[in-house]
């Protein structure tokens, strides 16, 4: 009977240590497009990750946005004033509950200003995919869907206090 692999021998695998090494490159580089695109477009990197977290999640209180950054609400009250100021994002009161503000993203201001600067990348990653058969891109959502799920476990635990692993 075969034993399944320990967490060391999966974690020496050649092509383990490859994906853990492309997967901090990806990271790295997502980190250097958004700098890229924010010094083009004329905003914080921080704030456009903010406000691209706002478009996937879609509308929510800054105490919502300021959780799921990691950001306090003062922070988020300055991102949030810097975004309405250039027309990306907008305070509406929440209709359950008059003392509430929702924030919600500008999506014509996004599309107009932001996607122009993520065109290339986009078309590049379109022809990428087209490479794929179904399968095989079911197979990548998969794995990239868990692997942020660890990294959100991971975020959660730091914020929480969890000592750092070494």
């Amino acid at each position: 009977m075969n034993e399944p692999p320990t967490s060391t021998a999966i974690h020496d695998r050649a092509v383990a240590v490859s994906l853990r090494h492309a997967l901090r490159r990806m990271s790295a580089g997502a980190v250097l497009v958004s700098q890229a695109v924010a010094e083009r477009v004329g905003v914080r990197s921080a704030d456009l990750e903010a406000l691209d977290l706002l478009v996937m999640n879609g509308p929510m209180t800054a105490g919502q946005l300021a959780e799921l950054t990691g950001l306090t609400t003062g922070a988020v009250t300055g991102l949030v004033d810097r975004l309405e100021r250039l027309g990306y994002a907008r305070r509406e009161a929440d209709p359950s509950d008059r003392r509430r503000v929702i924030v919600r993203a500008v999506e014509e201001a996004i599309a107009r200003d932001l996607e122009p600067a993520y065109a290339g990348l986009s078309e590049a990653i379109d022809r990428l995919l087209a490479e794929y058969d179904e399968t095989d891109l079911e197979l990548v959502l998969d794995f990239l869907t868990r692997a942020m799920a660890a990294g959100n476990e991971e975020i959660a635990r730091l914020r929480a206090g969890g000592a750092v692993k070494g």
